[in-house]
């Protein structure tokens, strides 16, 4: 290939495809069931989470506001970039087949992944949560300071009974007022290996029960369609480790904050100083964002 402007002009054109071809063939990303998006218009955003839920009372006299208590949450926002180097002697000698057709579409699969891979690592990493306590925790104070509840729970092998407890320990969880928050836990988050165990409690019409005598028989399975399923390949590592969430709510457990959307970029103009001393072409993508958690509440974690 001559290398002139106009033939560079024409490669990054084409890897700009291969890139996008790539982000919008990936699979849809999982982490929107668990993380909001919020736009972030600076450095970072300051999150002011309500703890406890407005109600309505009968309007005897003047209106009385509800002071609702807040607690601040500050997310920063982080860098990212995906970088690809191409020889000038791969685009002299028209050797580009692999950068186009597999390493710029892989770059972009990579791209859309990206919400879930760091998501993924919340979930793993238990990161600290606007109490100062970590998100899965067993003495988070209860907003009115009164005592603590627990989102972290320990011995909890995935059964039908563990999913139930947890379950209800959720939707008891109240606010300052002393009143339930109305907790309605709806999301089972799993690894993969836990799929057939999770597809037997929540959508199995009948379960086994042992009677007297250790006999057997087939029941009404009476947890079946209290709520989905979601299978997260990036949990794989840790197999027996499952979360219960509520995503019914404005407030989601999670928030992807994004200040600047994915860009692809180049360094491939021909009086580059990289090129020049490295002849080496530089194309990539750029993308300002992070990942990280709201309202301890809304999820919860069970480790046998």
């Amino acid at each position: 290939m001559l290398i002139n402007q106009a033939s560079l002009d024409a490669l990054r054109t084409d890897l700009h495809l291969g890139w996008e071809e790539g982000y919008g063939s990936a699979a849809e990303v999982w982490s929107t069931k668990l993380a909001m998006e919020v736009p972030s218009n600076a450095r970072s955003n300051t999150y002011a989470w309500i703890a406890q839920q407005l109600k309505l009372r009968e309007w005897i006299g003047p209106r009385v506001a509800q002071n609702l208590s807040e607690h601040s949450y500050t997310l920063q926002n982080k860098e990212f970039e995906g970088t690809v180097e191409i020889p000038r002697i791969d685009i002299r000698d028209d050797n580009l087949g692999v950068y186009s057709s597999r390493t710029l579409p892989q770059l972009g699969v990579a791209t859309k992944q990206h919400p879930d891979v760091l998501l993924a690592s919340l979930l793993t990493s238990n990161p600290l949560a606007f109490d100062g306590l970590s998100l899965f925790n067993t003495a988070h104070l209860t907003f009115n300071g009164s005592g603590t509840y627990s989102n972290d729970f320990a011995t909890s092998a995935l059964s039908a009974a563990n999913f139930n407890a947890a379950w209800a320990a959720m939707v008891s969880y109240t606010g300052e007022d002393g009143m339930p928050l109305g907790v309605t836990p709806n999301l089972l988050i799993i690894p993969p290996q836990l799929a057939l165990v999770a597809k037997q409690i929540l959508q199995s019409t009948t379960m086994v029960a042992t009677g007297p005598g250790s006999t057997s028989a087939a029941i009404d399975n009476v947890l079946k369609g209290w709520a989905d399923i979601l299978i997260v390949p990036q949990l794989s590592s840790a197999p027996t480790i499952w979360y219960l969430a509520d995503v019914s709510k404005s407030i989601l457990p999670f928030v992807h904050q994004t200040r600047e959307a994915p860009t692809f970029v180049s360094r491939d103009n021909m009086s580059d100083p990289k090129v020049f001393d490295l002849n080496m072409f530089t194309y990539g993508v750029n993308l300002s964002d992070n990942m990280g958690v709201t309202l301890p509440f809304l999820i919860c974690r069970n480790t046998p």
